[in-house]
């Protein structure tokens, strides 16, 4: 990837003209542009998915924006999994891809600080045909057959080396459910989403592998038609072992209590909201 600064963005070369053609090609442009999708809308970010022309062909892409009073840029600092916006998130996205990572393509970022807030943007393009991991598994289950068994237990396996990679290369997640997977069903490649909070040491951490892969468990308990011996399948992928030691029953019995604390804390979340509606 070759990339060029360009009006208050670094821009990834091959969508420079993209940009330039349809006038988003500097920083205020992409930050004040009014059209497009919404796909979430909070006060500290917005997501829009936008439609661009390229030759006659329609493309698109996913434009996040961040907007960082001071407050929040010193309680990032502070919090133990650390600061997460859209430069971290950019820097990931590249750090991923050169490392040979299946994720989103990086377009565009910028980033422009005052005092008092930070705005900040990444633009990434669509991962055409591709679709939530968590999603795509109840369909696998649902039609049933010998095929589609075989392609889940694929599917597995191929989660399971990416976690593995992913933690031994030094990263975790933090946000590592299977909703932030994505596998475009055709190639069956999978992609790993949503970075904004990925951090990178020279080794791996228990305390945040742990963390990652009790939310792995969390999900893929919640996910029809993932079962208990598709996680001990997944386990012994991941562990490099056909039969687990007492040191890993050890760390399952700990990744299981912290996928039941989590399974806890969401229905309290959940059951507040609840209740704020009513």
């Amino acid at each position: 990837m070759d990339f060029v600064r360009h009006k208050g963005l670094i821009v990834n070369k091959d969508f420079l003209h993209l940009l330039k053609e349809a006038g988003l090609d500097s920083f205020d442009a992409l930050m004040d542009h009014a059209t497009g999708e919404v796909i979430d809308h909070r006060p500290i970010r917005t997501v829009v998915r936008l439609e661009l022309v390229d030759g006659g062909l329609r493309r698109y892409f996913y434009l996040k924006r961040h907007y960082i009073p001071l407050k929040g840029r010193i309680r990032g600092f502070l919090r133990p999994g650390g600061i997460e916006d859209a430069r971290n998130e950019w820097h990931k996205i590249v750090m991923l891809k050169e490392q040979g990572y299946q994720t989103m393509e990086p377009v565009a970022y910028g980033e422009r600080g005052a005092f008092l807030e930070t705005r900040a943007l990444t633009l990434t393009e669509e991962l055409y045909g591709a679709i939530r991991v968590e999603d795509y598994i109840p369909r696998l289950h649902r039609d049933g057959g010998t095929e589609n068994l075989e392609r889940k237990r694929r599917i597995i396996e191929k989660l399971a080396l990416i976690s593995k990679r992913f933690h031994q290369d030094g990263f975790n997640h933090q946000d590592f459910y299977l909703g932030h997977f994505l596998i475009n069903p055709s190639t069956e490649e999978i992609f790993l989403i949503d970075l904004q909070r990925v951090q990178k040491r020279d080794r791996p951490v228990r305390r945040w592998v742990l963390k990652d892969l009790a939310q792995l468990v969390f999900s893929a308990i919640n996910t029809e038609g993932f079962h208990g011996t598709d996680l001990v399948r997944f386990g012994h992928i991941y562990l490099g072992r056909k039969r687990f030691t007492p040191a890993d029953r050890r760390l399952i019995r700990q990744i299981l209590r912290k996928a039941a604390w989590i399974a806890r804390h969401t229905e309290k979340v959940l059951a507040r909201k609840r209740h704020n509606r009513g």
